[in-house]
């Protein structure tokens, strides 16, 4: 019998298991998540770059974690660079040629020590023996007189041997003596270095990036002119110099635990009037509020409770959190979204610098850690993202790589084709002109598509996710048409095997999008009401039983796929990415060094609901329930709402769904279906329905208080939940 299974496995073979279940996963290493670290590079580009290579910084990653050694790190260097290099490894010789003499000569010195010593102790030895032999002699002469020798020679022997003791005694005390100041001559000296030079500091090194920024989005930092800057970790100083020509601030303080190190690359802005460096770190809070003083800051005063909740454009807070390789705090693989979390939780509780108002933040940090505030996809909308949205009235990224990263998951590209119109719109709306060599291929991507009427509609067209495979069949379709592959050769199988399975996602994409549209006529059949309630429930109930005769796998992508239209379709769209007033422009690895490309986000904080700022013993403690609520409803976040909230406390569900009008308005983002597959989950609620579900919750009776929630919620943390913990400890 013909086995059809057999025949296309034979033309395309199976993939492995890891590949099928994250089909969307690129082809790399688990060992490293993003490419982007293995192509970091030191290649110095600039005058500040080769002087920051100079001052050798970097000259640790040869050691411990980085043996591989900084050679490894240079793809071609340059004549300056090998040069550098090979002055390292002359230093490093002569050094370990002296520390190899200095323990010869110690050696050395310790054996002939020893050989005196024994030498010593024989002398005294014979000498003794023959001062016996004597003695008896003398005792068998004359016994009377040799009894009042021999006493004598006791004594005198007693007086000598205490004498020696005690000149051995002194002698050990004075080498323990030497011993340990020379002990604390080492530690003195060692203090003396200093700190220690961070070598893991990602700096900015290109003016024409800087300038490129100021001239795409100066408009919006000019209500910040002649204001306060708090500028964290400015490192060499290009960034902050910039920033400073722009805004001509009153005041600018630098806070930088490498002051040593920097001090020369911040020399040009020190000389100005206003501006001081403090060799403190600005992402330890203690160190951080030690600054926050109106020593440093004479013209901010801590606002009231009316000021906690207004705009301060009066000061700017900018920072550079980019390390690489990524720096660790206990559990959790990145400190900077640490520290990206606790400047978005300050504004709940009018903490940190935002004692003074809602400041403004300018951030630098590196592609993979900014995700968890700027997700650019529903799969990575965590709780740091929904904390951006209840609490910031936008997060844009400013420049960055280009692309959505090597990531685990994708969207359907339609939408990303549509967001960025949507922003190109909204750019030119403003008059918003990006610099020239800056402009994104994504975006010259859509507005092709655009001039060719070919611009795909996200709800009425199938869904096309970019895989790695479609670019390697591209290559090989070309190569066909060009010559003709050999039937027999691997590349014509790989040909077939991948045509396959495009095909085979063309129908499966088509199927989803058959599901989507019969899912949006039963919405649209509850918008307008011409269809009964039991009627509805039939639809549902139909479309239901089609869904489930579909395999385990394509429901959940399926429902990965339309929750991500759910997003982009709300007015305004659920993601601050999808909301965004401009385009990010593309920046350059050598802009950077060590040469890994940032991202620089813009920050501004929004008032936030006033339940949300109960926080603490004296207050409803409403905010801190609301912490507990959302850890536990994310955590399990596609379970239905009723279920997740039925766990958290039996009879939530009964008392808060049917209050919760938002959350069954498709207008505002909500959901009619109560199908198991449609229904609204905790991953597709948006900012104002929590807020909504927050108010409800307050408003039941029989809510459990906050240490009954706190004892509910208890339950192993995921990684995410590390980061809170640490955060508010």
């Amino acid at each position: 019998m013909f086995c059809i299974r057999s025949h296309v496995y034979r033309i395309f073979p199976p993939l492995p298991r890891r590949l099928l279940l994250r089909p969307s996963r690129p082809p790399v290493s688990r060992a490293v998540s993003f490419k982007v670290l293995e192509k970091a590079q030191l290649r110095a580009e600039g005058p500040v770059a080769v002087k920051l290579l100079e001052t050798g910084v970097w000259a640790s990653w040869r050691q411990g974690r980085y043996r591989r050694g900084i050679e490894d790190m240079f793809v071609h260097p340059t004549a300056k660079e090998a040069a550098l290099l090979k002055a390292g490894k002359t230093a490093e010789t002569a050094k370990a040629a002296k520390t190899a003499k200095a323990a010869k000569t110690a050696k050395a010195a310790e054996t002939a020590e020893t050989a005196e010593t024994a030498e010593t102790a024989e002398t005294a030895k014979t000498t003794k023996a023959a001062k016996t032999a004597k003695t008896t002699k003398a005792a068998k002469t004359a016994k009377a007189a040799e009894t009042a020798k021999t006493t004598k020679a006791a004594k005198t022997a007693k007086t000598t041997k205490a004498t020696k003791t005690a000149k051995a005694a002194e002698t050990a005390e004075t080498a323990e003596t030497t011993k340990t100041k020379a002990a604390k001559t080492a530690k003195t000296a060692k203090a003396a270095q200093g700190h220690k030079p961070d070598g893991t500091r990602v700096n900015v090194v290109s003016e024409g990036l800087c300038d490129d920024i100021f001239s795409y989005i100066g408009p919006t930092l000019d209500r910040h002119k002649g204001c306060d800057i708090l500028d964290i970790y400015p490192g060499a100083g290009i960034w902050s110099q910039k920033l400073h020509d722009y805004l001509k601030p009153r005041s600018h303080i630098l806070m930088e635990p490498d002051a040593k190190v920097y001090e020369p690359f911040l020399k040009p802005l020190l000389d100005r009037p206003g501006t001081l460096l403090t060799p403190t770190s600005g992402i330890v809070w203690r160190e951080l509020n030690s600054i926050l003083t109106p020593k440093y800051f004479p013209h901010q005063a801590a606002a009231d409770a009316a000021g906690q909740t207004q705009r301060n454009d009066t000061l700017l807070v900018t920072a550079n959190l980019a390390f690489h390789p990524r720096k660790r705090f206990n559990k959790f693989e990145s400190v900077a979204l640490l520290i990206l979390y606790q400047f978005i939780e300050a504004i709940k509780t009018s903490s940190l610098f935002h004692r003074y108002g809602l400041v403004r933040m300018l951030v630098w940090t590196r592609p993979d850690d900014k995700h968890g505030l700027l997700p650019k996809m529903m799969q990575k909308r965590k709780r740091l993202a929904i904390d951006g949205e209840l609490s910031c009235e936008w997060v844009r990224e400013v420049c960055g790589e280009e692309g959505v990263g090597h990531s685990w998951f994708v969207r359907d590209n339609n939408i990303d084709i549509n967001s960025s119109l949507a922003a190109w719109d909204r750019m030119k709306a403003s008059g918003m002109q990006m610099p020239s060599g800056r402009v994104p291929d994504e975006l010259n991507d859509a507005e092709a598509a655009r001039k060719s009427n070919k611009v795909p509609d996200p709800t009425s067209n199938p869904p096309a996710f970019k895989r790695p495979f479609q670019e390697v069949l591209l290559g090989l379709e070309t190569a066909h048409r060009e010559q003709a592959l050999d039937r027999d050769s691997d590349d014509y199988k790989r040909m077939l095997g991948y045509r396959w399975r495009s095909n085979w996602e063309d129908k499966k994409h088509r199927r989803m999008l058959n599901l989507k549209s019969r899912l949006d006529a039963i919405t649209a059949c509850y918008k307008s009401g011409s269809a009964t309630p039991e009627e509805m429930e039939k639809l549902e109930a139909k479309w239901e039983a089609q869904t489930q005769k579909y395999p385990g796998p394509f429901v959940e992508e399926f429902c990965t796929y339309k929750d991500n239209l759910h997003y982009f379709s709300q007015d305004p769209p659920l993601l601050h990415w999808d909301r965004r007033a401009y385009t990010a422009m593309k920046v350059k690895r050598e802009e950077f060094l060590p040469n890994v490309p940032c991202s620089l986000i813009d920050i501004q904080p929004k008032e936030v609901h006033p339940l949300m700022r109960q926080m603490g013993t004296k207050s409803s403690r409403a905010g801190d329930c609301f912490e507990l609520i959302v850890r536990s409803l994310m955590a399990h976040s596609t379970l239905p709402m009723s279920q997740g909230l039925d766990a958290l406390a039996p009879g939530a569900a009964d008392y808060i769904i049917p209050r919760w009008k938002s959350a069954r308005d498709p207008d505002r983002g909500g959901v009619v279906s109560k199908s198991a597959y449609a229904v609204l989950t905790p991953r597709m609620v948006n900012a104002r329905q929590w807020e909504e579900l927050l108010e409800i919750w307050m408003e039941w009776p029989f809510r459990p208080d906050f240490y009954e929630l706190v004892g509910r919620t208890q339950e192993e943390p995921t990684e995410e939940d590390n980061v809170m913990t640490i955060a508010t400890e």
